[in-house]
């Protein structure tokens, strides 16, 4: 196999680029692919999932980055959350660096993985299984994002929301290896909101994204905990489309943003079984889901599309807080002050800190 390396005692497979993983899942259709290994290995060390083999994909170079063409962002599928955060991917794809800081604690965001957070749980037809998280998927719902997937027979391109079967399981074929996620470049300002089981950083009881395309004058909207699968809100976004400042990229009424909320929230259906694949949310009450989501929705779309006079605001707060600076430095001369603080300069970083 080349520079891929077997454990045969551990039934474990290290293979070194997208071809020898290939020739792996060909061999042996129902091995698991580990990539971060943040959900697979927690439920393999409880027990709760015996594999035939592990193939460990977190060493394939040709899977790790993000790549910028001129129309579209290509996310390679072990891509870390860290990484999503970078600020060149903050910076054209905002709410999908906000939703990967919103997953876990620091030291799971640097190792779970785009593609493991969107294949967790339960497979098509199969048994429940613990909670997925899909944080992201909402987002790349909402950003009409491609997967591209790739077995020894060949390449597949297909919508995000057909990885996954009617019942939300992920619905990939045996063989076949989620490699990376298309993502067209729209330019236009983003949001996403959770909330969480407990705090921010926790498994997801509703998230919401919304997307906004200004040259196109179109808003693209997706929330997920109301079924198995995040899902479009196509009615929202189309009846947000007509409320928008086009040419400033604001909400020129302040009524939109809770009128907004309430059409997201009163336009859901929470069957008994609502939430993500595997995990019954249904002793949650319906009037708290709803007010979630209105939360949520209302607090996305703040932070895509602020109220119209907001840059105005923030420049003159900036002008304020150059004056209140300038006024500080004059009367700590003037009294004979020192004019530095006692901390470090730019140019010292940790060196300076620790002292002579």
């Amino acid at each position: 196999m080349g520079s891929g390396t077997v454990v045969a005692e551990r039934a474990v497979t290290f293979p070194g680029s997208v071809r020898e993983a290939l020739d792996v899942l060909a061999a042996c259709p129902d091995a698991t692919v580990v990539a971060g290994g943040t959900e697979v290995m927690a439920l393999v060390n409880a027990g709760a999932l015996v594999p035939s083999r592990l193939v460990v994909i977190d060493r394939i170079e040709e899977l790790r980055g993000v790549w910028f063409a001129d129309q579209e962002i290509v996310l390679g599928s072990a891509t870390t959350c860290t990484d999503l955060m970078h600020s060149d991917v903050r910076g054209v794809l905002p709410a999908l660096a906000q939703a990967a800081r919103a997953i876990a604690a620091p030291g799971i965001r640097s190792r779970a993985t785009l593609g493991g957070n969107l294949l967790s749980g339960k497979r098509s037809g199969g048994p429940t299984a613990p909670a997925p998280t899909r944080d992201l998927l909402t987002v790349l719902v909402a950003l009409n994002a491609v997967a591209v997937c790739r077995s020894v027979d060949g390449w597949r391109q297909i919508p995000v929301l057909e990885l996954y079967a009617r019942d939300g399981g992920v619905d990939l074929p045996p063989g076949e290896l989620l490699t990376a996620l298309r993502v067209p470049m729209s330019g236009g300002p983003q949001g996403f909101m959770k909330v969480g089981t407990r705090a921010g950083a926790a498994r997801p009881l509703v998230t919401f994204a919304l997307a906004a395309d200004l040259p196109a004058r179109t808003v693209t909207c997706a929330i997920g905990g109301f079924s198995p699968a995040a899902v479009r809100v196509d009615h929202a976004g189309q009846w947000l489309a007509e409320h928008v400042d086009w040419e400033n990229g604001a909400i020129p009424d302040p009524t939109t943003y809770p009128r907004f909320a309430r059409l997201i929230a009163e336009g859901l259906v929470v069957p008994g079984s609502a939430g993500p694949a595997g995990w019954t949310t249904a002793t949650v009450p319906q009037e708290y889901r709803e007010r979630a989501a209105e939360v949520c929705a209302r607090r996305a779309l703040v932070r895509a599309l602020p109220p119209a006079g907001w840059l105005e605001q923030v420049a003159e707060y900036q002008q304020r807080a150059e004056f209140l600076r300038h006024r500080a430095k004059v009367e700590r001369a003037e009294r004979g002050l020192p004019a530095e603080p006692p901390v470090p300069g730019q140019g010292a970083g940790f060196e300076g800190m620790r002292g002579e």
